[in-house]
């Protein structure tokens, strides 16, 4: 008995961790089209639904990008996996700056409009913290986009 209570409680679980997914057919047509009209490259293409926004998690040239768009198709932002060292001088400063026992474990570039900021994932030995610069190294109080 109490086995079947654990199946049943692992698959409520499941169930209920995948409940923002939404197949790829249920994604209106117009978003579909402009994720591969600004991404023609991407690949193995995941949908959630982000409120009344779809998102889309997906890799181009084996980078992780995810975008976020309107029901009517209208990219709002997204964001592109970047290796610590292609951050720019400005951040890399801040960051030994503001955070010198930390060290960059992963980083994005984040495009809204024509702004570029950049997230990045610091770790100490203690402690791990999500910052959020402007590209002059300006840390921002913009939430970060997971």
């Amino acid at each position: 008995m109490k086995q079947q209570l654990t199946a049943i409680l692992l698959f409520s679980v499941f169930l209920f961790s995948c409940d923002d997914d939404v197949m790829p057919e249920k994604v209106p047509l117009e978003v579909r089209q402009n994720l591969l009209s600004a991404f023609p490259m991407a690949y193995h293409i995941e949908w959630e639904k982000s409120g009344k926004d779809f998102e889309a998690d997906f890799t181009v040239y084996a980078a992780e990008h995810s975008a976020l768009f309107r029901e009517s198709g209208q990219l709002t932002q997204y964001k592109h996996a970047i290796p610590a060292t292609a951050l720019p001088e400005a951040v890399v400063n801040a960051i030994a700056t503001k955070h010198p026992r930390y060290k960059v474990s992963a980083a994005d570039a984040l495009v809204k409009g024509n702004v570029t900021c950049y997230q990045v994932v610091l770790k100490s030995n203690t402690a791990e913290i999500e910052v959020v610069f402007s590209a002059d190294g300006q840390q921002l109080r913009q939430s970060f986009w997971d």
